[in-house]
């Protein structure tokens, strides 16, 4: 990791010396609705597309005013944990917050922090080779599946690069699932929105398509072994070569600062 990747920035120092210096403030009414709306869902388990209360039931049910009660359903509707159905008979709706809904999250803090593009890359270089590690050590028959039908999917659409984008997507996800650590598949998913360049102009011909492709092949036959040395080993050399062509092929971008607007699509 570079050593510039580390060094705290002048911003972040301020922003950790005013996060020292102002009071503690009490939560907010909304905020402490909005987690007890979520804990609801996650005790009871329910399913995205779960009708929840309707606003009138919500506001007896927490006794607050319809702004606080709003706010709350704003908030969790943002980052992905509810829709709103319109109409009569509408209301909150169960959604599925995915890694896309913390890319985006995590991208607004990353743009604050004046976050370059290749800071990302490092991190994936560090995490993926482990994640693809502890695949190899946890992945189940169904999980392996996964995995080689997105392989399939880039070999049938390597004509079509936003189909085989998505597919190459689907393949970072699966094995980060794979591994059994939901952290660790969560922040890859979210990792892999916020790097993949295609708003900042980054283009994928077929050759580069072909060697992706090539590369995850080798990382799922060393996954399906069981190969736990092999499966590190052969996704650090995909996310190096990732590194490669970005920094040969897209220097301003790499070294350009991330955007919010860029990752929120």
């Amino acid at each position: 990791m570079t050593e510039s990747s580390v060094t705290p920035s002048t911003s972040g120092e301020k922003a950790a010396s005013y996060r020292r210096a102002r009071p503690a403030r009490a939560h907010k009414a909304a905020m402490n609705i909005a987690q007890q709306i979520v804990e609801e869902i996650s005790t009871n388990g329910y399913e995205p597309g779960t009708k929840l209360a309707t606003e009138k039931e919500m506001l007896d049910q927490y006794g607050v005013g319809r702004g606080t009660l709003r706010e709350s359903l704003r908030f969790l509707e943002m980052n992905g944990v509810i829709t709103m159905k319109p109409g009569p008979g509408g209301g909150p709706i169960c959604g599925a917050p995915d890694a896309r809904d913390l890319a985006g999250t995590l991208g607004l803090f990353l743009q604050l922090q004046h976050t370059p593009f290749r800071a990302i890359v490092e991190v994936r270089q560090d995490i993926e080779p482990i994640i693809a590690e502890l695949a190899a050590k946890n992945a189940t028959p169904d999980a392996l599946d996964r995995i080689w039908e997105s392989v399939e999917a880039m070999r049938k659409h390597l004509d079509d690069e936003k189909l085989f984008l998505d597919a190459n997507e689907r393949f970072h996800d699966c094995v980060a699932w794979a591994s059994g650590n939901t952290v660790f598949a969560l922040l890859i998913g979210s990792l892999h929105w916020i790097t993949d360049g295609s708003p900042l102009g980054v283009d994928y011909p077929k050759e580069r398509r072909n060697a992706v492709l090539a590369a995850h092949e080798r990382v799922y036959k060393a996954i399906a072994a069981h190969d736990v040395e092999g499966a590190r080993n052969a996704m650090a050399i995909h996310i190096s070569e990732f590194d490669r062509y970005l920094d040969r092929y897209y220097p301003a971008v790499y070294s350009s600062e991330l955007k919010w607007s860029d990752i929120v699509l």
